[in-house]
């Protein structure tokens, strides 16, 4: 039986902030699910605040380039930061369009890096969720933006043969599943962590939607 290593990078959701815990994050619960022997390991490096561009800064340290090629399983939570430095600066559709056109290429760069270190491990990129502001304000532009944010991470996992891990509808209208304007609490990191759970393995991957060129 295979000896899972599972690397998690990516922001403040990987990181766990909002969660009760440490061990209370999806990063935490998905390992305990995929784990099959104390040999197992987990390095959960989330970084609260980072934004794609300085995700794929990190993947050029000599620490993730010796250590990503050895890893069986990854997920990757990215993109939220980038919306939220929009959300905080201008509120501008122009900077809104800017912001998608920039994470949707950083984000295809960032697993072409992660593929080409590592071709055979299981992978999954999560999504995005409404965040509360939304409800009270631009609900509607929010939405179709996210969506469509959600839709461009789909080809992309297509693409690099991937998971995504969509939290849109899990989470819409879901006020109860969030510690503050951004963050999860414990029920919203529960059910991120049952999202990634229901998910498959590489070995039965298969591409649901043709990446749209």
């Amino acid at each position: 039986m295979e000896t899972v290593i599972y690397l998690a990078l990516g922001d403040s959701l990987t990181e766990g902030i909002g969660a009760s815990g440490p061990d209370s994050c999806f990063v935490p619960q998905y390992f305990r699910h995929i784990q099959v022997s104390t040999e197992c390991r987990l390095l959960n490096m989330g970084v609260s605040g980072m934004t794609v561009s300085e995700l794929l800064c990190f993947l050029e340290s000599p620490v993730l380039k010796k250590l990503i090629p050895q890893v069986s399983h990854m997920t990757v939570t990215t993109g939220g930061c980038d919306f939220i430095q929009w959300y905080e600066s201008n509120l501008t559709l122009t900077g809104l369009v800017r912001t998608m056109r920039s994470v949707q290429v950083q984000v295809g760069r960032l697993l072409d890096q992660i593929r080409q270190m590592n071709g055979e491990a299981d992978l999954k990129v999560l999504g995005f969720y409404l965040p509360p502001p939304a409800y009270e304000k631009g609900f509607s532009l929010a939405s179709r933006a996210l969506k469509g944010m959600n839709l461009v991470y789909s080809q992309l996992c297509v693409k690099y043969q991937a998971y995504f891990i969509n939290p849109f509808d899990t989470f819409l209208n879901q006020l109860d599943f969030f510690a503050d304007e951004v963050h999860p609490n414990q029920q919203g990191y529960d059910e991120l962590a049952r999202l990634f759970r229901e998910m498959g393995s590489n070995k039965d991957w298969v591409p649901q939607t043709p990446l749209i060129q």
